[in-house]
C-alpha cells in the first residue's frame, strides 16, 4: 500500500466520521427528543386526562396540543403498541426465567 491510498483511506474515514459526528447524532437525537416529548404528552392526556391549553391560557387558541396530539396519533399509537409489546415480551422471559 503505497502512501497516496492510505491518506485517502484515512481522509475518507475522518470525513465520515465527522459527517456522523455533527449532522447525523445530532437529527437522531432531536427526533427522539420529540418523539420522546410526543408520547410524554400523549400519555399525559390519555392516562392522567391532563390538558395543556388549560395552562396556555389566551395563546390555547392558536397553538391545541390537544388536536395537535390527537392527529399526531397515527404514529405515536403504534410506538406505545411496540413498547407494549415487548414489556409483555420480557414479563414473559422474566416469568419462565429459572429460580435460583
Amino acid at each position: 500500500m503505497d502512501a497516496s491510498s492510505a491518506v485517502t483511506i484515512i481522509v475518507a474515514v475522518v470525513v465520515v466520521y465527522l459527517i456522523f459526528k455533527f449532522i447525523v447524532s445530532p437529527l437522531i437525537k432531536l427526533i427522539a427528543g420529540i418523539v420522546i416529548f410526543l408520547i410524554a404528552i400523549y400519555i399525559l392526556q390519555t392516562y392522567f386526562n391532563f390538558s395543556f391549553n388549560q395552562y396556555l391560557g389566551p395563546f390555547s387558541k392558536y397553538i391545541d396540543i390537544d388536536k395537535t396530539i390527537d392527529s399526531a396519533s397515527w404514529i405515536i399509537n403504534p410506538i406505545i403498541a411496540y413498547v407494549n409489546q415487548a414489556i409483555s415480551f420480557l414479563k414473559l422471559l422474566l416469568s419462565n426465567a429459572p429460580k435460583q
